[in-house]
Order: structure tokens, then C-alpha cells, then sequence
């Protein structure tokens, strides 16, 4: 095994001590029977021109390319092939081209041309998580044959395709052989978060992130009917080369669900089946480490990639080949998987397109009409037979951990559980006409408008009374996620008169975009932006009292409100240390008096019913 002097990142950072370490960890180098030819993988290269030749494909699948390699292959495919345009959607913290190939044989290169031509337009990405190159090289090639080698040109009498290889430029560039500890190949990659140590596939509906917000642009100017995100995964030993998840439950609308369950997802499955490939859903079990609880596959919500496609109306595949595979391997996986996902599609465009405009339309309907829209849910407990493609594993002591560590052998292990892929919704809310959101509120309706909400500014002020929240008791997480200390409280449903000043927005929820609405907005809803930190304010005290002040003025509340008195006679005996701390019993009257900020707890937005 290669071992390599430790060096983690391309900076002046010093350790208090450098040793030596494998590059990877043993594993048990299973592989599918098919991988050893890789026929897609092995076709694609014999037919390729030599300028056009990936850099995975140059090294015999040992080495990935860099950002700029991928610029120039970009780039020799638009001189190779007039369907091709490479396009730039915006710039990293650092200064990187963010790059989408797209693909058309109509030269249809704008969102307005493309809708004119009435074809199916599908999304493909790669390296949001830079260190899962696999999807890069994947793409790059499949666009080759499409466009230049033309074994795949008839799909674009169907479609256009549009090809983002590297997501997440800078964390690209972060280059080591050691940002990637369970993956089996390349020598170096890139490192999971950007430059400012932000992971992209958690950003979808906070957008902190630049890349997030100019993806974001891109992706509601264009609107893809399907959207293909590659990822690499890693966990547990296992035969599964390729894992997937797509929305298929609450979490996209009805008729999407049923299209995904029903049409697309066996249709895949077989597809991949007859290629060699042993294909199974993302997730784990129930129970860690007990096959017969069952296997619980994924329920994304909207901060992932193909969360946010859902609540957009848009169906997506969520890829996670296995970092334990070969980088050839998990490559083969790759490529096959958008192939085959894209014959699906042509074989049917229309129906698809159908689905998703009713989906549109329905979503607009919902606005004032009473009816509850999942917001989040759980695994239920329907479920079906399900055979685990595992491999034996052995318990050894290990000196160093002081317990065992498992060893995972070659040799394979079907077992006989459930799979449990249905969802329960446990969080829902009704969609009002509208939202309005006041001025003020600078940094919540500038991601309304980078996620494609159709918005208007008031001319006048408004007053009126509203249904909105108070929201009580909020307590913060004492480490960051994502560079936001995030809250939870408890949202109290309220009627209150409002002043909404001129300036503010209203939010109208006939619109296509209405269920991204509600998770931005929703104050309940598990990504709603008061969530991640963007209202902390409105929690905060701006006014304190002096005890000598105060005490006289709550001994006059006390004796003209004798069932307020009684309350707090209670919380005294039945909360000792709330009893002890003189302070936090004058708070309890001052928070029931005139003089607490009216707005303090309040909730800024206000619903329209």
C-alpha cells in the first residue's frame, strides 16, 4: 500500500507533529462481476477522440483533474461540436468561473430559447463535495458521446442537457490525497466545503454560500424537468456500487411521486440490474447494525439538493455510488446511471413535462384553500420484503480503540429484512393567499428572489389584523452548523394588529413556487430561515429594568390581578430555582407588563388567510 508523507491541505498550516499514513485503510475490495470490463466505460474511451480523453481516462482511472481541466475539456467540447455552449452562472468566493455545459442540437443555449423548443430539459451535477469526483467524470464523458463520438445524439431530439462538472470550485482546488479517508482512489481530490468551509448540499434554502446563490439564479431561470446530483457515499462495507434516493413520498407533489415510484425508479432499477451494476437505496438500518429491524431508506428535506427540487416541483435522483468501489468502478456507476436515466426520459418526455406542469399548477391552487402541505415527516412503518446485499464481517479487538472493530471480508451475505421507503407526515401547514414581509427584513426577501419567488413591493402602509406567531422559549445550539447557530422555540399561533411600512413585500401564493414559500417562511418548517438564525433578534430584550423601579409597580400589578398573583404564587412553589433567583421573579412580572417590548417573540411575518 502507498504511503505518503502526511500534508492536508496547500497552506502554511504546522502541526504539532507530522508522521507517516496509509493512504487507505484495508478493505474488502469487493467488486460487481461486471466492473472488471466496465463495458459503457471501456465503449466510451475506444470511441473517443484523443483530445477528448478525460484526465481518469488518461491515468487508467488513478487520477481526477483539476478545476482547470475541466475549463479546458469544457471548452474542446464547444470547438469539437456546435451543440455545445459552456456557460458561466457565477463566481466562487475566490474568484472561480462557476461552468454548465449545455447541450443542444437546436443551439437552444438561453432558458427563453430552450422552453421555445418544447424539449425536456434535465440538470446534471457533480463535485458539490469536490473529493466525489466520480460524477465529474462521468458527465464529461457522457456529453463526449453525445455530442462528438454521437453514439447518443438521437436524445437530443428529446432533450437538452446541461452539465454542471464541478460545483463547488474553490473546495475543489483544496488538494490532498488526504481529504477522503473511506475512499478507495483517486491519489488527490478536492475537499468537501468551499472556501469558507461551508458545505454546499446543506445551503439550498439558507444560501450563506455564493455558489448557492448564483446556482440558485441558474437553476429558477432555467427550471430542468429532472435533475441528477452525484455524489459519493461511505459507511458501511457492502455490495451495493450505487445507492439512490429520489422524492417519491410527501415530499414532492402527488403526481410526481407516483411517476418517480411507478414509472422511473424500476424502470432504473432494471436498467442498472442488466448492466451488472447491484443497485440499492441510500439509507441504513433501522437499528445500527441490526439487519432485521429492517433498512430505512432516505427523506431529504429542502437545505439537500434533492430536497430543494422537490418543493420546487421538480423531480431528482440523488446518486451515492460507494467510496469503497474503485474510482473506475464507482465512474462506470456513474455514467451508467445518467444513461440510463436519460433513455427513460426520451423514450417518454411528454408525459414527465405533463406531470410537472399540473404539479405548478396544482401547487398554486393550494393558496387560501385550507388544505395541509407536508412540511416534514418520518419513516412509517409500512413496509416491504427486502433482501440486504451485504458482505460477512468479523469483530477484532483493536488496542487502540479499547473495543472491536469490524473487518469486512469478499465473501457475500444476502439477508432477508424490510425496506421501509414510505413517509409519514408529522409537520404540515396550510398555505395562506399571501405573505407579507416587512421592509427591514433585508436578507429574507433577498433569498425570495434568488429562489425564483414572484414577489411585489408595497406602496403604502398597511394595518390590519393577522395571523402570525409568537414564538416562545427559544433555545439555540451551543455549537455552529453550517456557520449559523441555529434556534427552536415554540411557534404560538396568534391573531395580532400589524404595521406593515411601505417598501415591505407581499408574498401571493398562487405561484408555482408556493411550497418553497412555505419552508422559507413557516416558522415551524425544519429549514424555515427564522430556524437558521436570520430573526435572532427579534428574541433579544432591548429594554431593562431597575429592581427599585419595577418592584413597586409589580406589588400594584399583583394586587389589582388576583388570578395573576395566584399563577405566580404557584410558579414559586412548584419551581424551586426559579423560587431563589430574585431577578427572574421580577422578570415573570415585567413580561406580563406594559413596559416589555411589544415586539419581542413576535414573529415579523404575517400570513394573509
Amino acid at each position: 500500500m502507498r504511503v505518503l508523507l502526511l500534508s492536508i491541505f496547500s497552506c502554511s498550516l504546522s502541526f504539532a507533529q507530522v508522521v507517516e499514513v496509509p493512504v487507505m485503510a484495508p478493505v474488502s475490495q469487493w467488486e460487481p462481476p461486471a466492473a472488471a470490463k466496465a463495458v459503457s466505460l471501456a465503449e466510451s474511451t475506444a470511441a473517443a477522440p484523443k483530445n477528448l480523453l478525460t484526465v481518469g481516462e488518461r491515468s487508467q482511472w488513478t487520477e481526477t483533474g483539476h478545476y482547470a481541466d475541466s475549463v479546458a475539456y469544457a471548452k474542446a467540447l464547444e470547438k469539437a461540436s456546435p451543440w455545445v455552449k459552456t456557460v458561466t452562472i457565477g463566481r466562487s468566493p475566490q474568484g472561480r468561473d462557476i461552468i454548465a455545459t449545455i447541450v443542444s442540437k437546436d443551439r437552444a443555449f438561453t432558458p427563453e430559447a430552450a422552453r421555445k423548443t418544447g424539449k425536456l430539459i434535465i440538470l446534471l451535477e457533480s463535485c458539490i463535495h469536490p473529493g466525489e469526483v466520480d460524477g465529474k467524470e462521468a458527465g464529461e464523458m457522457l456529453l463526449r458521446d453525445v455530442a462528438v463520438t454521437k453514439k447518443y445524439a438521437a436524445w437530443l431530439d428529446q432533450v437538452i442537457l446541461i452539465n454542471i462538472p464541478i460545483f463547488n470550485v474553490d473546495g475543489h482546488e483544496i488538494w490532498s490525497g488526504y481529504t477522503r479517508i473511506n475512499q478507495q482512489g483517486p491519489k488527490e481530490m478536492g475537499f468537501r466545503a468551499n472556501a469558507m468551509r461551508l458545505n454546499l448540499n446543506r445551503d439550498f434554502i439558507k444560501a450563506d454560500a455564493p455558489e448557492m446563490r448564483a446556482w440558485l439564479r441558474f437553476f429558477n431561470a432555467w427550471l430542468p424537468d429532472f435533475f441528477i446530483d452525484n455524489h459519493v457515499t461511505d459507511g458501511a462495507d457492502f455490495q451495493y456500487d450505487v445507492t439512490i434516493d429520489a422524492p417519491m413520498n410527501q415530499d414532492i407533489w402527488e403526481n410526481l411521486a407516483k411517476w418517480t415510484r411507478e414509472r422511473y425508479l424500476p424502470a432504473l432499477q432494471d436498467a442498472m440490474t442488466t448492466d451488472g451494476h447491484v443497485m440499492g437505496p441510500y439509507g441504513g438500518f433501522r437499528q445500527r447494525g441490526k439487519p432485521e429491524s429492517g433498512f430505512q431508506a432516505q427523506s431529504l428535506i429542502p437545505r439537500y439538493s434533492t430536497g430543494y427540487a422537490a418543493v420546487q416541483n421538480r423531480p431528482a435522483l440523488l446518486v451515492e455510488t460507494h467510496s469503497l468501489k474503485t474510482f473506475k468502478t464507482r465512474s462506470w456507476g456513474h455514467y451508467n446511471i445518467m444513461r440510463r436515466s436519460i433513455e427513460i426520459l426520451v423514450r417518454d418526455p411528454k408525459t414527465l413535462q405533463t406531470a410537472v406542469r399540473e404539479a405548478d399548477r396544482a401547487v398554486a391552487a393550494l393558496a387560501g384553500n385550507g388544505t395541509k402541505v407536508h412540511l416534514d415527516g418520518t419513516p412509517s412503518d409500512e413496509s416491504k420484503p427486502f433482501t440486504f446485499r451485504g458482505l460477512k464481517a468479523v469483530a477484532r479487538p483493536s488496542s487502540l480503540s479499547g473495543s472491536s472493530v469490524l473487518v469486512y471480508q469478499k465473501e457475500t451475505e444476502d439477508l432477508a429484512t424490510k425496506l421501509f421507503d414510505r413517509t409519514n407526515t408529522t409537520l404540515a401547514a396550510t398555505m395562506p393567499k399571501g405573505y407579507y414581509v416587512p421592509a427591514e427584513w433585508i436578507e429574507v426577501i433577498e433569498r425570495l428572489e434568488w429562489h425564483g419567488v414572484k414577489f411585489e413591493r408595497t406602496t403604502k402602509e398597511i394595518q390590519g389584523e393577522f395571523s402570525t406567531y409568537r414564538l416562545k422559549e427559544p433555545k439555540w445550539t451551543t455549537v455552529p452548523f453550517e456557520g449559523r447557530l441555529a434556534v427552536e422555540f415554540k411557534a404560538l399561533a396568534v391573531k395580532e394588529k400589524r404595521t406593515i411600512p411601505v417598501g415591505s413585500v407581499y408574498v401571493p401564493m398562487n405561484q408555482r413556487a408556493a411550497r418553497v414559500v412555505l419552508n422559507l417562511l413557516e416558522p415551524a418548517a425544519p429549514d424555515a430561515l427564522v430556524r437558521w438564525g436570520f430573526m435572532n433578534s427579534i428574541f433579544e430584550q432591548k429594554e431593562y429594568f431597575s429592581d427599585y423601579v419595577f418592584e413597586p409597580i409589580a406589588q400594584e400589578m399583583a394586587r389589582r390581578h388576583p388570578p395573576l398573583k395566584a399563577e405566580f404564587d404557584g410558579k414559586v412553589a412548584g419551581d424551586a430555582k426559579f423560587a431563589a433567583n430574585p431577578r427572574a421573579r421580577l422578570q415573570w412580572w415585567y413580561e406580563r407588563s406594559p413596559y416589555l417590548e411589544p415586539d419581542r417573540d413576535a414573529y415579523p411575518v404575517v400570513r394573509v388567510e
